[in-house]
């Protein structure tokens, strides 16, 4: 189990690291490692080694014929997941008017049946994403 470590450090494996391992980068290389490092919170060294191990584990499930998610891949997932989360959020709005609507004067009002449709162009989109998740084996 990883144990905590400190900010920007990757967290430690179970195994003791023996192994020092130096890579040459051109300018504009490091330009971006130091450039994604920064915006996920590591060291350089700290992001090269765990982009390295995690494409490591990837390409060997992937040569077993395992699905394996890259941390790209999960960050791709989650933004969708955020975004959809933010459209039903919408939808909990439009709908709570037209309750409040319904509620003070007794009938529906005139934007009704624009708020139910889009509700169900949400959960069409949502129900679409999530069963091409599946069939990608990404959930």
């Amino acid at each position: 189990m990883p144990s905590k470590s400190r900010q920007g450090h990757r967290p430690h494996s179970v195994e003791k690291r023996t192994r020092r391992h130096e890579a040459l980068f051109a300018p504009t290389e490091w330009a971006l490692v130091t450039a994604a490092a920064a915006t996920v919170g590591l060291r350089p060294g700290a992001f090269i080694a765990k982009a390295a191990v995690g494409a490591a584990k990837a390409f060997a499930a992937q040569r077993n014929g395992a699905a394996v998610r890259t941390s790209t891949q999960v960050e791709i997932l989650l933004a969708e997941v955020r975004e959809l989360r933010r459209l039903l959020g919408n939808v909990a709005g439009n709908l709570n008017d037209v309750a409040r609507h319904a509620n003070s004067t007794g009938e529906l009002g005139h934007n009704a049946d624009a708020v139910l449709s889009y509700t169900r162009k949400i959960n069409g989109r949502i129900d679409s994403w999530v069963v091409e998740q599946l069939r990608n084996g990404a959930l």
